[in-house]
């Protein structure tokens, strides 16, 4: 057996300094991060050369004591990182949904250029009014466009429900508005004919219920037509309003009820509101009946090219409050009386008295009207309008079944 080497007092002393100074750098405690080394004295040796080889990482990184190390680290906690989080997602959300700037540019350049202004509740719709079109949106509007191009025809007037002419096969909408809302303008901008409807300053000038033939000609079978009568020569009867409010007459209330009640081919009405006034109580009353009446409703904001460069801001207020009264009804009168999709649930915005109706079309918002009319009508619009297929009811005298004569 090999004799064991004798150290000297001397060289024991030394050897452990050896082995000390060629440690590892870091520290392997596991109460500590890789990152905060324990404290100690420097120690300046050619030995410490290993350091070298990871000097990124002690770059900037003096020994600490502890608590001076817990408190530099306070701010990386989560609190921060959960603010800079909340701050990141409004971005990511901008960049998926870019602003609507659709109804931007001076107002009458604007509205005269939209086909279709209406109210939507869009974060990235300014005043949450939007003009924006989808390519199905303008092939429906191009064939509402060519629907109403054929002229427009007076067809009677009446004072009360007795003295509507009959009609078994045309749909027919309504027109209500308050006095001196402007019905006029927006008739004849609606029909493209200047003197479709009288126009006036005054208000109340409107007495009777006019009723006007629009489109074109209707395929109906002759059969159908009741002997001695004239067949229908338009696709749509458009039926325009005395106005509420102004020394309306007492009894104006009561034929109301009853056309919308008892006429059989009412399909929807337009219920207008100027969009220089606020939602009053007259036009709540109003939309309160057709309620009741569970009469499709479309509400049209009139006149948005009078406030001029305030126009959007306006209209989407008052669009606010007149949707909040809509959705209040429907939620009363149990959830049937409003669409819940389609071109008829929206509220509309339209300046009908910027252009003459000839040179207007589907400008001022006219084309957007114009499309929820002949959906509430029953009418498909495609590339073309077609009318969608009636539940044909028998008016025959009606016998027992024993009194059938069979063919065999």
């Amino acid at each position: 057996m090999a004799p064991l080497r004798q150290w000297s007092p001397r060289q024991l002393w030394s050897f452990p300094r050896v082995v000390v100074s060629h440690a590892a750098p870091f520290s392997v405690s596991a109460n500590q991060c890789i990152r905060q080394r324990p404290t100690r004295r420097p120690v300046s040796r050619p030995t410490q050369k290993p350091l070298d080889q990871d000097s990124g990482l002690q770059k900037n990184q003096e020994p600490q004591p502890s608590s001076t190390i817990s408190q530099q680290q306070t701010p990386t906690t989560s609190p921060p990182r959960t603010s800079s989080t909340s701050t990141v997602q409004p971005q990511q959300h901008e960049s998926t949904a870019p602003q609507d700037t659709s109804i931007s540019g001076p107002y009458k350049q604007t509205l005269l250029a939209c086909k279709s202004v209406r109210h939507e509740p869009n974060p990235s719709s300014p005043y949450h009014v939007t003009a924006r079109t989808t390519k199905p949106q303008l092939q429906q509007l191009s064939a509402a466009e060519k629907f109403f191009a054929p002229p427009c025809k007076f067809l009677y007037s009446a004072e009360a429900l007795r003295h509507h002419s009959i009609n078994n096969h045309i749909p027919e909408i309504v027109v209500l508005g308050s006095s001196n809302v402007g019905k006029s303008t927006f008739l004849n901008a609606l029909v493209g004919q200047g003197k479709a409807a009288r126009v006036s300053q005054k208000p109340g000038r409107t007495t009777l219920m006019n009723a006007y033939g629009i489109g074109p000609l209707p395929k109906i079978p002759r059969e159908l037509v009741p002997k001695g009568m004239p067949p229908p020569r338009h696709s749509l009867i458009v039926v325009d309003t005395p106005g509420y409010g102004f020394r309306s007459q007492a009894s104006w209330g009561d034929a109301i009820m009853k056309y919308l009640q008892a006429r059989r081919m009412l399909r929807g009405a337009v219920v207008l509101i100027s969009s220089e006034k606020r939602l009053l109580p007259e036009d709540k009353w109003m939309l309160r009946t057709l309620a009741e009446a569970n009469t499709r409703t479309v509400v049209v904001l009139t006149k948005a090219d009078k406030t001029r460069n305030g126009w959007a801001e306006k209209c989407g207020l008052l669009a606010e409050t007149v949707q909040q009264e809509l959705d209040r009804l429907n939620a009363q009168f149990g959830g049937k009386w409003r669409d819940s999709e389609g071109a008829a649930s929206q509220i509309y915005i339209t300046a009908a008295g910027m252009a003459s109706p000839g040179q207007l079309k589907n400008g001022g918002g006219m084309g957007g009207i114009r499309t929820a009319i002949l959906e509430m009508a029953g009418f498909t619009l495609q590339e073309s309008v077609t009318k969608k297929a009636d539940t044909v009811t028998y008016t025959g005298p009606i016998v027992s079944f024993d009194d059938i004569e069979w063919k065999i």
